[in-house]
């Protein structure tokens, strides 16, 4: 298995490392165009939730959207029933760059899927599926 995981590792970072040279344009770094990705598509969405959905560290996650929110991508706003809880909303600009972040997320999905059949690309999802859940009861406990 070890192969295969640093594989995977391999994977992630080649694809990472593409979109932060693609999206430097923009000042986004450190991977900072996927969490604009997700705030774009579920605007509303609380600190908590994105690094949960991250699986980043909060500090981390905090650290990330404050850059954002200082390159004028994103703002945030008290939530209007718990003024403790923060909600994110992208801010004109980032919905005006979320196009291209997403068709860079669609690229990677078509690169990634290009020479696998439909049962194999559901079998690989089916199979990191199973990997990540295992992973992260593990890490849980």
């Amino acid at each position: 298995m070890i192969p295969t995981l640093r594989l995977m590792g391999t994977l992630s970072r080649m694809i990472m490392n593409e979109g932060n040279q693609r999206f430097a344009k923009y000042g986004l770094n450190s991977n900072q165009f996927i969490y604009l990705i997700r705030i774009c598509e579920q605007p509303g969405l609380f600190f908590s939730q994105l690094a949960d959905q991250m699986k980043m560290d909060r500090t981390t996650n905090y650290r990330a959207v404050q850059n954002l929110i200082k390159k004028g991508y994103v703002i945030k706003t008290a939530h209007p029933d718990n003024k403790k809880v923060r909600c994110l909303y992208p801010t004109k600009e980032g919905t005006a760059i979320y196009p291209e972040l997403h068709a860079y997320e669609v690229w990677c999905a078509q690169l990634v899927g290009e020479k696998l059949t439909t049962g194999q690309q559901q079998l690989l999802f089916e199979s990191l599926t199973l990997v990540e859940k295992n992973v992260q009861q593990h890490l849980e406990s």
